[in-house]
């Protein structure tokens, strides 16, 4: 397993671990961080970091066949949005992928303007964090962000 890979698992056991899923393997991750991976039971699951789930999907062909939908294939690829980042913030580096920053993601505003770039690694660290914190609040709730540097 490479140091990337180690490094992912590590942040998911650790910002996502909450959830009760026992990260074993990253099977990949989109431009926007969205990523697919696989429990210790061999069990395929979807993480959305935007709205803070990760999707229990089943064995590798429910997986094959909840990727290939269309409305999975739209948020996965996310064509529009990616477009916009690399547009006004250049290709992603090794490592990093493309997400919203984290007072929008908290508000689900997708414009292009809160569109950054952050490493895949702090961004499972920031949306497990963010999705566990918020995971009990009704819609609407007014959320005040504080941050903390985690090193």
């Amino acid at each position: 397993m490479s140091l990337g890979l180690s490094a992912q698992l590590n942040a998911l056991r650790s910002a996502w671990g909450w959830t009760g899923v026992e990260f074993a393997e990253v099977v990949s991750h989109s431009l926007l961080g969205h990523m697919l991976v696989i429990d210790r039971l061999g069990t395929f699951h979807y993480l959305d970091p935007d709205v803070g789930m990760v999707t229990p999907l089943g064995d590798e062909a429910a997986a094959a066949a909840h990727m290939v939908r269309d409305d999975v294939q739209v948020v996965w690829r996310a064509d529009a949005l990616v477009n916009a980042a690399a547009a006004r913030l250049g290709p992603p580096a090794m490592g990093e992928v493309y997400s919203l920053k984290p007072q929008a993601m908290v508000a689900g505003d997708y414009a292009h303007e809160n569109l950054i770039r952050i490493d895949l690694v702090d961004l499972i660290y920031l949306s497990g964090e963010i999705a566990r914190q918020t995971r009990d609040l009704p819609d609407g709730t007014p959320v005040n962000l504080k941050v903390e540097d985690r090193k």
